[in-house]
């Protein structure tokens, strides 16, 4: 593995030849395999088992929900594989429920939210492949053009600055987000934790990349769970950013959106014209003054009105 990957100091993979942790051009995925290094480096908290217990369950169903969709199957066997996992998990994820620990439906609603950004993220490369290839009816996943249209159209908000900034209203530890302004590392001014325990659990594996400022740095843009944190209420002076990935658009103009963590909502245009000017697949959203909106079937995110259109800049390339 060694030939095709580089690890940092917390022990986190990157492809050798782009140095991502998701590369479309090597076609390999770290990401999950980085989350756990990081755990294990104590630089982010420990999932819990009930948390990796629903996270398998929303992999599995993942999984059988594609296999059910080729015909013919693949791998007859891996797709019974996969079901009787599945109800191994799902068995003990109800025993958690029985004893009666907290949070296991939270846990799993989480979890599927997770997977179903992997459903949308692959929707909308194939929405901007078709837009590029219009007559072709079939898209190879992987290599250079996949990398180029996931760069293009579906990652995170990239950040045009070499400056550092701060994320003031996150844990860096244990990732709960909260209204007000969370203690911040007094050394480098750049990651916050919800209390001292965090900082304390986090800092030996934080200290070796914990560089000393002397000027507080700027913000991040609001991420969509540090909106939500507000309940609906107009977060004030702070801007969401945040990328359309895949036009759902019928009557009027809606858009899944990823955030710079990767989280995926949905924005849909409540204005006159039941369009957001400029709007593409694509573009990047910054609104200021937003507020989280959860809708009636269900989705959640945000509803854009007339009178917010003079706060919303939406840029293209």
């Amino acid at each position: 593995m060694s030939s095709i990957m580089t690890k940092d100091e917390y022990g986190r993979a990157f492809c050798k030849e782009h140095n991502r942790d998701i590369c479309h051009d090597c076609g390999l995925d770290f990401r999950d395999m980085n989350r756990m290094a990081e755990e294990d480096a104590g630089l982010k908290k420990k999932r819990s088992e009930v948390e990796q217990t629903a996270e398998i369950i929303a992999v599995c169903l993942y999984a059988l929900n594609g296999m059910e969709r080729m015909r013919p199957r693949s791998n007859e066997a891996m797709f019974e594989n996969n079901r009787q996992r599945l109800k191994e998990y799902q068995d003990k994820l109800q025993s958690f429920k029985d004893s009666g620990e907290e949070g296991v439906d939270e846990a799993l609603r989480k979890a599927c939210e997770k997977q179903n950004v992997s459903e949308i993220q692959m929707r909308g490369l194939m929405q901007a492949w078709s837009k590029q290839n219009p007559g072709k009816t079939t898209m190879e996943i992987g290599g250079e053009e996949t990398q180029k249209l996931y760069e293009q159209f579906i990652a995170p908000p990239v950040k045009t600055s070499s400056k550092p900034k701060a994320e003031k209203w996150t844990c860096d530890y244990c990732n709960k987000t909260s209204i007000k302004k969370l203690p911040m590392c007094t050394r480098c001014k750049t990651v916050s934790y919800c209390n001292r325990e965090c900082q304390v659990a986090a800092w030996k594996a934080h200290k070796t990349t914990c560089v000393p400022i002397d000027k507080e740095p700027k913000s991040l843009p609001q991420t969509w769970a540090q909106v939500e944190s507000h309940g609906g209420s107009q977060v004030e002076g702070k801007t969401l950013e945040v990328r359309a990935i895949l036009d759902e658009s019928m009557t009027r103009q809606i858009f899944q959106c990823k955030d710079r963590v990767g989280v995926v909502k949905r924005i849909a245009a409540y204005t006159n014209d039941r369009r957001i000017p400029g709007l593409q697949q694509g573009s990047v959203i910054r609104w200021k003054n937003p507020r989280f909106y959860y809708f009636m079937d269900g989705s959640s995110g945000a509803r854009i009105e007339e009178e917010d259109l003079p706060n919303l800049k939406i840029s293209n390339r």
